[in-house]
């Protein structure tokens, strides 16, 4: 009697909630045998904040920086001062990827001033300015790259 009574119970209850409870049943399920099972799975940390030109990395003139584009939205930035001023030559070396380097420049009052799609930049720089390199990937492309910025004097 007992079964009947929950069975009668069970066929009352609208098929839409039971649809629904099991859709997600199996939704949870679908992730969590999606999710890796991998050693660093078990401990979770979130990104560090983009960076911006406010927390540029200071480089020098004539001394190569290594850096890297991870993904389709990373983007590195530098800050270098130009000294006694002159014709600044910028390039971008790809070490390894498929990247395809993008340039940007922008001046102290951090405006852009130049923008380049390639590995090369050049500009004319004011003495002793500080200048920011905002260096991407074009079309999500991603890989190593060495940063060098020459001062030649005009």
């Amino acid at each position: 009697m007992g079964a009947e009574g929950w069975f009668a119970r069970i066929r009352k209850i609208d098929v839409r909630i039971i649809a629904s409870v099991a859709a997600a049943l199996l939704l949870i399920f679908g992730v969590m045998w999606t999710i890796p099972t991998t050693p660093e799975s078990g401990s979770f940390t979130f990104d560090k904040a983009r960076r911006d030109l406010s927390s540029a990395r200071p480089i020098v003139v004539n001394g190569p920086v290594q850096g890297e584009i991870v993904d389709g939205s990373d983007i590195d930035y530098y800050r270098i001062n130009s000294g006694n001023g002159g014709h600044l030559q910028i390039h971008v070396e790809v070490d390894s990827g498929k990247l395809v380097p993008a340039i940007d420049v922008y001046d102290s009052s951090k405006k852009i001033i130049e923008e380049k799609l390639g590995p090369d930049c050049s500009l004319a720089a004011q003495p002793n300015t500080t200048y920011y390199i905002q260096v991407s990937g074009q079309r999500s492309t991603i890989g190593q790259y060495t940063l060098i910025v020459k001062d030649q004097a005009q």
